[in-house]
C-alpha cells in the first residue's frame, strides 16, 4: 500500500501530465484568442471547481483564509503572477524559450528558496535529480529552429519561474495543516480576482464561441482545477522544491501530445532530452523515499 509520500509524488506527477495537455489545447483553440485572457479563464474556471470541490470536502468553506490570510494572499498573487508572465514570455519568446527558462528555472529558485528562507539542507539526489532534469528542459526547449530570443521575453519567463516557485513554497506552508481543496481554492479565488483587469485591457466576446469555449473549459477544469488540486495536496507531504521538480513530468507530456495530435516532428536529442529528464524525475523521487 502506498504511504502519503508515494501518494504525493503520484499526485505531482499526474498534476503535470495534466498541465502538459495545456499547449497543445491551446493549439487547437482559433488564433484570434487573447494568451492573457486565456490565462485569467483558466484561473476563474479552476476557482469555481475548486470551490465545488471543497464545499464537498471541507467542513468549515472558510478555514484557510481565517487561519492563513496573509499567505493565502500571497499564494494567490503569485499563481495569477505566475499565470500572467508566462503567458507574456511565451507571446514574446515563442514557446520554446518562454517555457524552458520558467520550467527549468522554477526548481532552482524553490531550492534556493527552502535553503535560505527555511534552512532547509538538500541531498545530493535531490541537486543531481534537479540538475539533470533542468538540462534536459533546457534541450528539449531551446535547442530548436524556430527559437526566438528576448531579453524582455527572458526576463518575464525567470520571472514566471521565480512566482511559480514562491507560490508553491507559501501553499506548502499552509497545506501542513490545513485542508488542500480549501487552500486551492482560496488561493485560485484571489489569483482570479488579481486577474480581472486583463478583461478590460483585452477583448474576450471571443471566449464565448463555439470553437473556443470548450477548449477552455477544459483547460479551467482539467488541466488547471483537477492539475492543481493534485499538485496541493502533493505539496501537503513533498518539500515544494521536490514538488516543482517532479512537475517537470509536464513537458515530456507536451512532446508526446504534439507528436501524436499535432503531428509535429522532434529531433534525436529532444527524445535523449527526455529520457535525461526521466532519470532526474528519478533521483528527486529517490531523495524523497530515502
Amino acid at each position: 500500500m502506498l504511504n502519503n509520500k508515494s501518494l504525493s509524488i503520484l499526485a505531482v506527477i499526474l498534476a503535470a501530465t495534466l498541465w502538459g495537455t495545456t499547449g497543445t489545447i491551446q493549439a487547437l483553440i482559433p488564433e484570434y484568442k487573447e494568451p492573457l485572457v486565456v490565462g485569467a479563464i483558466r484561473l476563474y474556471l479552476a476557482a469555481i471547481y475548486l470551490f465545488l470541490i471543497s464545499i464537498l470536502f471541507d467542513k468549515n468553506l472558510f478555514s484557510a483564509i481565517f487561519k492563513s490570510p496573509v499567505l493565502i494572499a500571497f499564494s494567490g498573487l503569485f499563481m495569477m503572477l505566475y499565470n500572467m508572465t508566462f503567458f507574456a514570455a511565451v507571446l514574446i519568446s515563442g514557446v520554446g524559450v518562454g517555457t524552458a527558462i520558467t520550467i527549468g528555472s522554477a526548481p532552482i529558485w524553490a531550492i534556493l528558496f527552502e535553503f535560505i528562507i527555511l534552512k532547509s539542507t538538500h541531498g545530493f539526489n535531490k541537486l543531481i535529480g534537479a540538475i539533470l532534469a533542468v538540462t534536459g528542459i533546457c534541450v528539449l526547449m531551446l535547442f530548436d529552429d524556430n527559437t526566438d530570443w528576448s531579453n524582455l521575453g527572458a526576463f518575464l519567463a525567470l520571472l514566471s519561474g521565480l512566482s511559480y516557485a514562491l507560490y508553491s513554497l507559501s501553499t506548502s506552508r499552509i497545506v501542513k495543516k490545513l485542508s488542500h481543496h480549501n487552500t486551492a481554492a482560496w488561493t485560485f479565488l484571489i489569483a482570479a480576482f488579481f486577474s480581472t483587469p486583463v478583461f478590460i485591457f483585452f477583448p474576450s466576446s471571443w471566449v464565448f464561441s463555439h470553437d473556443a469555449i470548450y477548449y477552455l473549459i477544459f483547460l479551467g477544469v482539467c488541466a488547471t482545477g483537477i492539475a492543481y488540486s493534485f499538485f496541493t495536496f502533493g505539496l501537503k507531504y513533498l518539500t515544494s522544491s521536490t514538488a516543482v521538480t517532479l512537475s517537470l513530468v509536464e513537458p515530456i507530456t507536451a512532446v508526446i501530445l504534439a507528436i501524436i495530435i499535432l503531428g509535429e516532428f522532434f529531433s534525436m536529442s529532444q527524445y535523449l532530452a527526455i529520457m535525461v529528464i526521466i532519470i532526474g524525475l528519478y533521483f528527486t523521487s529517490k531523495s524523497e523515499a530515502d
